[in-house]
């Protein structure tokens, strides 16, 4: 009996005829499994809203890594620079395999069976959220997702590479997708050194420098990630009067290119949507460009769903959900970090 709570008994008061009642009432149960504890995460939602990444495999990727030095300006007949460039070079992930497990008592299901709800849709329902708990808490190398066979996490990719460690400073001089980001010669693989510190209160300012920095032309970063309270503080810089603050409230004609910030539908800064999500680190936020940081998803293993089982000692119905995915980053320099109180 969870919390105090006696699920179909009828309680004595307000009944008065107790027993009776208690023989021939049926209580009404809701149709819904109200969900109490999972918590939704911002970020897994923002990096899949695209769609589903396919592919197969080992996770492949090439990387223009220098520029292609041979050319420029000539004059009539003069010799051309025909040297050969190697200026292309392999990334490589691993594909990382998660499961979660589903077990009923066959007799449970046996006295289930007429009742209000089903009790193997009921606990599909439920194992299907706690699947995604662990996803979304593997994406921050959150607990217990944080293990050698977890996938390469956000703070690995565009952090400072030091997921045990969020607050970390630094640049970036971890391996990831095979390729060291200690070796100097391996810099085009680093994300830009992490802005501000954690004893600095977030400002506009600081954060449209970092936006900046992994700004290129007209690709611009679509996502601001932080935990509840840096989000709280960060929108506080748009809420208040005064020269300082810039905010936008207007409807859908008004000039965009005036303004920075705005609330119409989600908190706007820039082209950059921002969210709060529960398993981010305190003190961090992080700027992605979801062009080039999404999950990826194996066809053979997308949620697969095993039919259920029954061993031979023991009177259970097990059944698993299994997915292979990964995070992969196609350009580290278009994302960062930004450290607060």
């Amino acid at each position: 009996m969870a919390g105090g709570v006696f699920g179909t008994g009828i309680n004595a008061p307000p009944a008065v005829l107790a027993n009776t009642m208690q023989a021939i009432t049926q209580k009404a149960i809701e149709p819904v499994l109200a969900d109490n504890v999972m918590l939704p995460s911002s970020t897994f939602w923002a990096l899949c809203r695209k769609g589903k990444v396919f592919k197969g495999g080992e996770l492949i990727y090439p990387l223009l890594f220098t520029e292609e030095l041979t050319g420029g300006a000539y004059v009539g007949a003069q010799l051309l620079n025909t040297t050969v460039t190697d200026s292309i070079q392999p990334a490589n992930q691993v594909w990382r395999d998660y499961y979660e497990a589903i077990s009923i008592p066959v007799t449970d299901v046996i006295r289930n069976a007429g009742s209000g709800l089903d009790i193997i849709q009921m606990k599909v329902e439920a194992a299907s959220s706690s699947f995604l708990q662990k996803l979304s808490r593997a994406l921050w190398h959150t607990t217990p997702q944080n293990t050698a066979n977890d996938i390469d996490d956000i703070e690995s990719w565009i952090g400072s590479g030091t997921p045990a460690s969020p607050t970390t400073a630094t640049i970036a001089t971890n391996v990831i997708a095979g390729i060291d980001r200690s070796v100097a010669a391996n810099s085009f693989w680093q994300p830009p050194t992490p802005q501000s510190t954690t004893a600095t209160a977030i400002t506009g300012v600081i954060m449209d420098t970092a936006y900046a920095t992994v700004k290129l032309g007209y690709d611009e970063p679509d996502l601001i990630l932080a935990d509840r309270t840096r989000y709280v503080n960060f929108k506080a810089q748009f809420m208040g009067a005064g020269t300082s603050y810039f905010a936008r409230y207007g409807d859908n004609m008004q000039d965009r290119e005036a303004i920075q910030a705005g609330f119409r539908y989600h908190f706007l800064f820039n082209n950059a949507v921002v969210l709060d999500d529960p398993f981010i680190a305190a003190q961090v936020y992080y700027i992605i460009n979801t062009k080039y940081l999404h999950p990826v998803f194996h066809p053979g293993s997308y949620f697969r769903l095993t039919p259920w089982l029954r061993p031979t000692n023991q009177d259970v119905i097990t059944s698993q959900m299994f997915l292979t995915w990964q995070v992969e980053n196609l350009a580290p320099r278009m994302g960062i970090k930004v450290l607060s109180t």
